[in-house]
């Protein structure tokens, strides 16, 4: 078969990643050759074919495409160490397109192709997601990600539906980016990554000149798009990155995993080790179980400027650092740095290059309604302006004032919990409204108490601590609350599981035994059990979620809210962005249960 039959026999899905060459960045035969150079390090032979910077006429424009294609040899996943002879054969392609000022790839087992990429800035997060919406598209599915910083949110979720514009509810919708999302014009389906600027139509494969005509039609479109309010204006809204980037100032960061969770469970990493240099030059290669030690970073971190530094605070690496770039935000880690992650087809990934890649993080700032994340600026344009109906959900009492402790001390006598605690408080003003009230505190706990009526489930989360105005010691709280919200209505082994534990006494968690029976109204558990499912059962069942806590006022958090709005500058100003975020992700969490939340605390 010769060069050119080789060439019209490669056929390739219209799926590419789409980049403007806003500086004019001169790509020569020799750069080209360079890129093919490094992404083929491990190639095994020569190319099995190569063509530089070729030129196709595609209505009368020159159309450059540059491509290369070869084999290499991985060692198989389902191995440990390499095994001479037990090797995996692959093949791998890159396509280069240049046409006007876009630069279009296409790749395949392709890796080392992101200090090429960067030179480009992918398409904006407007344009894309606009470029194929019109009155008449169906939009058939979303990918969202959520920017608040709560550890415990709902970090992303998928919908589908022939067209989401008809049951799609835009309540909590400026709190999610957009991530990808497939769209259908006269049943053209075309998916869109927005966070990589990647351009999927969903069809045949075609030959490398189809392919150049598919790319130039788009960037035709490109060329005459102009932006415009659509039905997905009601997500987060992008902001520019880089006419902002020396305005804004970062003050805390959470590191978001689900895309490495992702590819470990899809068998796309196989395999996670620390390498060792030795001073003699020895490498050393030691396997450990990531996964195990990510939940110590999936935490708010605050970020401390020091010497034009940005340092992350985070006890499980002390020598994060976050950098404000000039086309993107990215970290620094000479531990994390060590950790490498390999790849189904054998390519090498160093932890913290991944979590740059895949933009792991969220960011927060100064300004307060700016967040970032997936490489892009967001802006929630209803955070400020909904500080009024936030503040409807924060309940004084002024007994909190008075309050000692979260749960008191105990003896084995006692039947009841002191009433200088938080346990107390909640019994003393809550417990006569329900048929039931149940203390489900320690262990796999839903929530401290329980309340149950016979249309409604309430779960109550206490939290004492001496400090005063806590961003972290509400983090807390608030996780807890949403990583319970699925109990306000549990499957039926899930409440049988919960039968012994209930109809037991409490034991504190230093081991004492106390008389307090922990039904503390009702006539049995069994009851108690049988309403709690009858109640799920009623056609006007809802939930309710109660925080009770004694380290916020009510009163000087809508003082700091104000102060905010008016933009001066206060002590407790970076606590409040993060409350206030808080307090965002926590209503949007409970609105998409169907479920209301309610804070109790100081006057």
């Amino acid at each position: 078969m010769t060069e050119k039959q080789k060439l019209e026999n490669v056929i390739i899905n219209e799926n590419a990643y789409f980049f403007r060459n806003d500086d004019n960045i001169l790509l020569s035969n020799s750069k080209i050759e360079r890129v093919f150079r490094n992404v083929s390090t491990a190639k095994s032979g020569n190319y099995l074919l190569r063509k530089i910077r070729e030129a196709i006429v595609i209505g009368r424009v020159n159309v450059i495409y540059s491509f290369c294609t070869f084999k290499f040899n991985s060692k198989p996943t389902f191995i440990d160490k390499p095994i001479t002879n037990w090797t995996e054969t692959k093949l791998a392609y890159l396509l280069i397109i240049e046409i006007d000022d876009y630069i279009i790839i296409s790749r395949k087992n392709i890796s080392k192709v992101q200090d090429f990429v960067k030179q480009f800035n992918p398409l904006d997060y407007a344009v894309l997601s606009t470029l194929f919406v019109n009155d008449y598209t169906l939009l058939e599915k979303f990918n969202l990600k959520n920017l608040n910083v709560s550890d415990k949110a709902l970090r992303e979720k998928s919908l589908e539906a022939i067209n989401l514009k008809e049951n799609f509810s835009a309540l909590g919708a400026n709190n999610y980016m957009l991530n990808s999302l497939r769209v259908s014009n006269n049943d053209e389906k075309i998916s869109l990554s927005l966070n990589s600027s990647r351009i999927n139509k969903l069809g045949r494969k075609n030959s490398i000149e189809q392919f150049c005509a598919w790319a130039k039609n788009l960037v035709d479109q490109l060329n005459v798009h102009t932006n415009r309010e659509t039905f997905l204006s009601v997500f987060a809204e992008p902001q520019d990155y880089e006419i902002l980037k020396d305005s804004i100032v970062p003050i805390s960061a959470l590191f978001v995993f689900s895309k490495l969770y992702s590819d470990f469970e899809n068998g796309l990493i196989t395999r996670s080790y620390i390498e060792y240099i030795y001073d003699d030059g020895e490498i050393v290669e030691r396997n450990i179980d990531l996964l195990r030690h990510l939940s110590k970073f999936e935490r708010l971190s605050n970020i401390v400027l020091d010497n034009h530094t940005y340092n992350i605070i985070n006890k499980s690496a002390n020598d994060l650092q976050l950098r404000l770039n000039d086309k993107s935000i990215s970290i620094r880690s000479q531990k994390l740095k060590s950790i490498m992650l390999e790849r189904e087809n054998g390519s090498l990934y160093t932890m913290v290059d991944y979590i740059n890649y895949t933009s792991g993080f969220i960011i927060n700032f100064e300004d307060i309604d700016l967040v970032y994340s997936n490489r892009k600026l967001f802006k929630d344009n209803r955070l400020l302006g909904n500080i009024d109906h936030f503040m409807k959900i924060f309940i004084p009492h002024q007994e909190i004032v008075g309050i000692t402790g979260e749960k008191g001390n105990f003896t084995t006598i006692q039947t009841d919990f002191e009433n200088t605690s938080l346990f107390g408080f909640v019994e003393d003003i809550f417990l006569n409204d329900f048929d039931y009230f149940i203390c489900d505190d320690l262990g796999r706990e839903w929530a401290d108490h329980i309340g149950i009526n016979e249309d409604k489930i309430t779960l109550f989360h206490s939290k004492f601590n001496d400090s005063i105005f806590s961003a972290t010691a509400f983090q807390d709280i608030v996780g807890q609350a949403q990583k319970n919200l699925g109990n306000v209505s549990p499957q039926y082994y899930q409440l049988e599981g919960k039968r012994n534990l209930w109809n037991s006494l409490y034991t504190s968690s230093s081991g004492i035994a106390t008389s307090i029976p922990r039904l503390r109204k009702g006539a049995n558990i069994d009851n108690a059990i049988t309403q709690y499912q009858s109640a799920m059962n009623s056609p006007n069942f809802h939930g309710e979620v109660h925080l009770v806590i004694n380290f916020i006022s009510r009163a000087t958090l809508q003082t700091n809210l104000n102060l905010l709005v008016e933009g001066t500058a206060f002590g407790q100003r970076n606590e409040t962005i993060q409350i206030l975020w808080f307090i965002s992700s926590l209503i949007s969490s409970t609105q998409e249960v169907n479920t209301n939340v309610f804070i109790h605390c100081k006057p």
